[in-house]
């Protein structure tokens, strides 16, 4: 029995040395900060070209936070779309019960930019839907995109190939409460109604909860040849590489140890 359980430890530092030495060269992804305040004096500029702190444009209302770039060819038009389209669907009131914000990682996005986003997820949305729930920030300074998406545990890398500049980030929508309290994290780019509701509903209690799907969509990178997301594919292979390995390697213990006792019972 101590055996085996100086074997799982073995196997348990093998796995998280392994884990670690993946995930080294590049901190992308999201690390939830459930409970934690964001800094709500940052100053953005909004889609009508007005300078907003959050402060400002959470308006004391619960809010749905998202953080794309307006020239983002993959991931970022989805998962707007299924944040229009749960918007959409919710039965909630915008505006008198929640808010949602959009905030820009790409310094160079303009208002106006911003401005074109906002009007044709609004013209997906086919329920009264105040223009004022929704607002689209963006600003040239990096420090200020830095400290909110820090503050929120997002972390992305900006990428150039070919001449072509994108982002590799994760997709996702961030749950904060009138006071600026994280209080849920929702993974993809579709949602249910349901959980975003819910999630809503706790961000007015200022009651947070842990995330349940962990799974993120950021094991994407950006093939600017053919203008598309391509799976990295060694990342998987390697992971599954190192499980069979593993498995392997158990066998062959367990095995040892079983032929050795059969010796000793003849």
């Amino acid at each position: 029995m101590q055996g085996d359980s100086v074997l799982l430890k073995l196997i348990l530092i093998i796995v998280i040395s392994f884990f670690s030495l993946l995930n080294a060269e590049e901190k992308i992804g999201m690390y939830e900060k459930q409970g934690t305040t964001i800094p709500l004096d940052i100053e953005f500029t909004n889609e009508y070209n007005k300078k907003v702190t959050l402060k400002d444009a959470i308006d004391n209302k619960p809010t749905v936070f998202t953080f794309n770039y307006f020239d983002c060819p993959g991931l970022c038009s989805p998962l707007l779309n299924g944040v229009a389209d749960v918007l959409n669907k919710l039965e909630l009131k915008p505006f008198i019960d929640y808010k949602a914000i959009t905030i820009s990682i790409e310094p160079t996005d303009t208002p106006e930019k911003a401005s074109i986003k906002k009007e044709s997820l609004l013209d997906s949305i086919k329920k009264p839907f105040p223009p004022q729930t929704w607002s689209f920030l963006t600003t040239s300074k990096q420090k200020s995109i830095d400290e909110i998406t820090n503050a929120v545990g997002f972390y992305y890398e900006k990428r150039v190939k070919d001449g072509v500049t994108d982002y590799l980030h994760p997709g996702l929508i961030v749950i904060v409460s009138p006071k600026g309290k994280i209080i849920r994290y929702l993974n993809g780019i579709e949602f249910l109604p349901f959980d975003v509701k819910l999630a809503l509903l706790e961000a007015s209690e200022e009651t947070s909860r842990p995330t349940i799907a962990k799974t993120l969509l950021y094991c994407f990178a950006y093939d600017a040849k053919n203008k598309t997301y391509v799976f990295q594919a060694e990342k998987i292979v390697g992971i599954l590489m190192f499980s069979l390995v593993l498995i392997f390697f158990i066998y062959l213990v367990r095995s040892g140890r079983k032929s050795k006792k059969d010796d000793s019972d003849e």
